[in-house]
């Protein structure tokens, strides 16, 4: 299915037509009609049908001049049909998809709250522990394979509470 503009003579453009070329009027564009088929809203946001690529992740490629719908396509692995029907969406829908994109640059640039940063770096170092506890693991298993010490190496947890509590010990 092709998505086709109409200008205000009522003739009908296919929708490859360059999105500066669209946004600045030069088509005479007032209406985007568009199949429904390619996108659907899952309560993310509206997203390409079988893909979780909402219309906000493509639209600062549509607003960059030097962005081809070709090299969208490429870059996100679409057909050129999903990448016209986001951009027919986009100009369908200019007011809330422009509000809810700017929401979403505020969220971002506000940045993660402090006690989600502490969550990430207690997380972060927790991880740091079990790539030890993983090398020592296959250092013990490498002895054990030439014939060195055998015995049962620690389950992770026993290991971790085992650094705790050397840790915690004064010193």
């Amino acid at each position: 299915m092709v998505c086709w503009l109409r200008n205000r003579n009522r003739a009908e453009l296919p929708l490859a037509a360059p999105l500066a070329m669209i946004q600045k009027g030069a088509c005479g564009v007032h209406e985007v009609e568009m199949p429904t088929n390619y996108i659907h809203d899952r309560g993310r946001g509206p997203e390409i049908v079988g893909t979780r690529i909402t219309v906000y992740n493509l639209l600062p490629y549509f607003l960059d001049a030097s962005t081809t719908e070709a090299e969208i396509a490429d870059l996100y692995g679409l057909s050129a049909e999903q990448v016209a029907a986001a951009r027919a969406y986009i100009l369908n829908h200019a007011d809330p998809v422009l509000s809810r994109h700017r929401e979403i640059e505020a969220t971002l640039a506000r940045g993660n709250p402090p006690e989600l940063v502490a969550q990430l770096k207690s997380t972060h170092e927790r991880l740091l522990q079990f790539r030890e506890w993983r090398a020592r693991r296959a250092e013990a298993e490498a002895e054990c394979a030439r014939g060195g010490h055998e015995g049962r190496f620690p389950t992770f947890d026993q290991w971790l509470s085992e650094q705790s509590m050397h840790t915690s010990e004064p010193g």
